[in-house]
């Protein structure tokens, strides 16, 4: 798998792996016990990404969960204010977030083979819809009363402008996967950011990058982008 994996992605450990050092040197950092550090997270609600056996986060009090499609934060100001408010005391936060791609184990990417099944399926199913929706040219102006496409359209138009580059790339959703990393590292940043009174009264940190999905009974794996302090 990892032969695999490297063609696409020329760093990655586990998901368990890369969170619980991150934890661990928050932690050393900040001379605090790994229990005193909540976790966010933004990922694809894709079950693939919740479960504990694939993804193992160093949490005893569970995860903040602010991901919608394809894991931007679309809980926004209102989600991260009610976060900020279930921070431990004398404690810190760490907000884990990033895309999702699948990769199978005979090396193809944007499938795996989940639990149950005997096919294979897209990972990320849905980045592939919006993806194909972008490339398709109709995207359409949100209607604000119809929240069954608001995500969607969303993102949509959001990749809108990066429209070409994703059609002329070698592997479409592999770019598409990287760029909705960008605009969701860049949500997450500014979401945090404009909250300094809520949050900059306790270590900040983010950790972000892309969730490899694999096979049924293989790890998540995550190729990390940023980890660092905010505040």
């Amino acid at each position: 798998m990892h032969k695999i994996i490297s063609q696409y992605f020329d760093e990655y450990s586990t998901m368990s792996e890369v969170s619980y050092n991150s934890v661990l040197q928050i932690s050393e950092n900040e001379g605090i016990e790994m229990n005193q550090i909540i976790i966010a997270t933004s990922f694809c609600f894709d079950e693939l990404n919740h479960q504990p056996a694939k993804m193992n986060l160093p949490s005893s009090q569970g995860t903040f969960i602010m991901g919608g499609l394809a894991g931007y934060p679309f809980v926004g100001d209102i989600g991260l204010t009610a976060f900020s408010d279930h921070i431990p005391d004398g404690g810190a936060a760490l907000f884990i977030f990033g895309s999702h791609i699948g990769i199978s184990r005979s090396g193809e990417i944007g499938k795996i083979k989940r639990v149950g099944q005997h096919r294979h399926t897209n990972t990320c199913g849905a980045l592939m819809m919006v993806q194909d929706h972008v490339l398709s040219t109709t995207i359409h102006h949100i209607d604000p009363a119809d929240y069954s496409e608001f995500q969607p359209e969303f993102l949509a138009l959001r990749l809108l402008p990066l429209a070409e580059e994703i059609r002329n790339s070698s592997v479409p959703i592999l770019k598409t996967t990287h760029l909705v990393y960008d605009e969701i590292e860049k949500e997450i940043i500014k979401l945090i950011t404009n909250h300094p009174s809520s949050l900059n009264k306790f270590p900040v940190y983010i950790l972000g990058g892309i969730v490899i999905n694999t096979d049924e009974t293989l790890p998540n794996y995550f190729s990390q982008k940023v980890f660092r302090k905010i505040f």
